[in-house]
């Protein structure tokens, strides 16, 4: 297996606006840059297939835009579809300009050719550079950072893994470090640029390392720093990220991964949903919302906003969607590739297979919250979910049994 690495600076010129939270500040420019946004990519190359991962300090990619790339890739250079993943590290501190479908209508058609410039030349960067690699995997379970952002007190998928992979000296040129975390430690006050929780972390993997890391994030839905935050600034920022970044950085690789033939399965999920009962949900949560603001003033803005936002959903009398996701079998690593958020259960339950296994979340598009039936009803991403309840547990279990098709037709 030969492995190529790629680096570059996303971060815009001129004039900018921010993407994520939904906050009003988020119609107006950009205040400044704390630090820069990156991309950071991998190409695997059995020989007959490439596998290409494409990593950035995004809050998500857009599927149709994801679709677009993989065809130009696929015509121009011939690497298949199925194996071309857009990876987002969710940082809610980022740029839209790449963005056509946010809500604040702030694209920007340079930037986003500067983009589809930028994943060309990390792909040729990577055939160009690709060097015979070997790989090992380790992980930890990490605390104390964050935990299960629903049900303080408890973790959520705390594991922490980290592949590395090593030239014929046996010297460490890349890695992919696969956790399960919101990037989401400055507020949605914020108006400045930053790469936020993963890319810094993954900056400050740079400078242990020799080279900066993929952040691939997994199921986390259902997790973050909220309830472990000692504020919510760049202090903080600073905080969190160096002690994660020790912290992992302390991880023993104790398996080698064998490193041979690429295979894969993909397949689509369609849901159905009559959004009647949803409606009824929603209306009993914003009247508790709306108690809540009479209750406490000082609150009433930010209550308002989720109000408004859980309004919308009473334009939706019947939701349809397809869920396109794939599992990637990379010699004695497995791939789940899922455009959205899974509860961090479900993550769980996808890497406890005869297989060392990465969850690529919020990879190839970005769809809806996807959670286990026993959190519906108790927190903002159950609350007039457009994904039915079981939904998700069927998903999975698709998921597992993929893999556990491409594990055994190759043994």
């Amino acid at each position: 297996m030969k492995i190529g690495t790629a680096r570059y600076n996303l971060t815009p010129k001129g004039e900018f606006y921010l993407i994520g939270y939904r906050s009003d500040n988020r119609n107006y420019p950009a205040t400044g840059i704390y630090d820069d946004i990156f991309c950071n990519s991998l190409l695997f190359d059995d020989g007959e297939k490439e596998v290409f991962i494409f990593s950035a300090d995004f809050l998500e990619f857009e599927e149709s835009m994801t679709n677009d790339v993989k065809e130009f890739l696929n015509n121009k250079y011939g690497i298949d579809k199925n194996l071309i993943l857009f990876s987002a590290t969710h940082n809610h501190s980022s740029i839209v300009s790449y963005h056509k479908g946010w809500y604040t209508n702030k694209f920007n058609a340079e930037y986003y050719n500067f983009l589809l410039e930028t994943i060309e030349k990390s792909y040729l960067d990577c055939k160009n550079n690709k060097k015979l690699a070997t790989a090992k995997i380790g992980s930890e379970i990490i605390e104390g950072y964050y935990d299960n952002r629903n049900h303080p007190g408890q973790l959520a998928d705390n594991q922490v893994i980290v592949t590395k992979f090593y030239d014929s000296q046996d010297k460490e040129f890349a890695a992919i470090v696969n956790w399960a975390v919101h990037s989401t430690v400055i507020s949605a006050e914020n108006t400045v640029l930053t790469s936020e929780l993963a890319g810094m972390v993954s900056k400050k993997l740079g400078e242990k390392f020799g080279y900066y890391p993929l952040m691939i994030v997994g199921a986390a839905a259902d997790c973050s720093n909220r309830n472990l935050r000692q504020g919510n600034d760049f202090k903080e920022l600073e905080r969190v990220s160096s002690g994660l970044s020790d912290e992992i950085n302390l991880i023993k690789l104790a398996t080698d991964i064998e490193l041979d033939k690429v295979s894969y399965v993909a397949d689509t999920y369609h849901i159905e949903h009559d959004m009647k009962y949803v409606h009824e949900e929603v209306e009993g949560q914003i009247k508790e919302l709306q108690k809540e603001a009479n209750e406490f003033p000082n609150k009433a803005e930010g209550l308002n906003t989720r109000i408004s936002n859980l309004k919308k959903i009473f334009s939706v009398n019947h939701f349809s969607l397809d869920v396109n996701y794939e599992v990637i079998k990379i010699g004695d690593l497995i791939l789940y590739v899922f455009p959205g958020e899974l509860g961090s259960d479900f993550g769980k339950t996808l890497k406890d297979i005869e297989c060392n296994a990465i969850v690529c979340g919020y990879t190839n598009g970005y769809l809806e919250y996807f959670m286990p039936q026993s959190e519906y009803g108790l927190s903002f991403e159950t609350i007039g979910s457009k994904i039915p309840k079981g939904e998700p547990e069927k998903i999975v279990e698709n998921l597992l049994n993929m893999a556990k098709k491409l594990i055994f037709n190759n043994k």
